[in-house]
């Protein structure tokens, strides 16, 4: 299985390069833009807010790590369900507003006196590792599905496609249970950093910087 699914890697690198690429972009761009949009990030903190709320008044890791997972898994369902109607824009819009909402959030921190690169270490990376690369992974497979879907369009007006058209998107069909059960499993495992190892990392290594998040919109 492990052999397989490096074999689905390799043949989707060019669309994972894409989506690293699309990330990377949203970053750079939500963190050198981060006063031009403020009101937007706003409100797509918004519905992340409520979320955190639920979270606090639970105060439960179990609960924790279910909404974590529930949330990212319906988001990389949506990334590559979406991206066969969308055909492919869904999921590369939704890695740059993610990565804009990103780096919007670094550089409100930097502007508070905090060092984004040790709120990256602490607060992002033990689970982001995870969370990010099945996120990316994700939305390649969703930009690829996207992909054939107008390539199997085209064929029907183009008979000399068709054939190959079929096929491609048939192969990619055989190997979505793979592919959608490795990011399961990636999500999973980084709700589990995310609701228990982060927020110790968090507390000890950042501590009272981390009430600049409280004044990020004022």
């Amino acid at each position: 299985m492990m052999r397989r699914l490096g074999t689905i890697v390799r043949k989707n690198k060019r669309y994972i390069w894409i989506g690293l690429a699309l990330m990377l972009l949203g970053i750079f761009l939500g963190y050198t833009n981060a006063e031009a949009i403020k009101q937007a990030a706003k409100q797509m903190m918004d519905s992340i807010q409520r979320i955190a709320k639920h979270i606090n008044d639970a105060n439960n890791p179990l609960y924790t790590f279910w909404v974590i997972f529930e949330n990212n898994v319906i988001a990389a369902f949506s990334m590559v369900g979406l991206g066969i109607f969308f055909l492919g824009l869904y999921p590369a819009l939704g890695l740059i507003t993610n990565g804009i909402l990103l780096g919007f959030l670094l550089k409100v921190y930097a502007n508070g006196g905090v060092n984004p690169l040790k709120i990256f270490l602490a607060g992002i990376l033990p689970h982001g590792i995870l969370e990010l690369s099945a996120i990316i992974f994700a939305s390649a497979i969703g930009i690829k599905l996207g992909v054939l879907t107008y390539d199997w369009i085209v064929s029907w007006f183009v008979k000399e496609r068709r054939a190959g058209a079929k096929a491609r998107f048939g192969e990619m069909l055989r190997d979505l249970p793979l592919i959608i059960g490795t990011i399961v499993v990636m999500l999973f495992l980084a709700a589990i950093i995310e609701s228990t190892v982060t927020p110790l990392l968090i507390q000890n290594f950042m501590g009272q910087e981390m009430s600049v998040v409280k004044d990020m919109f004022k």
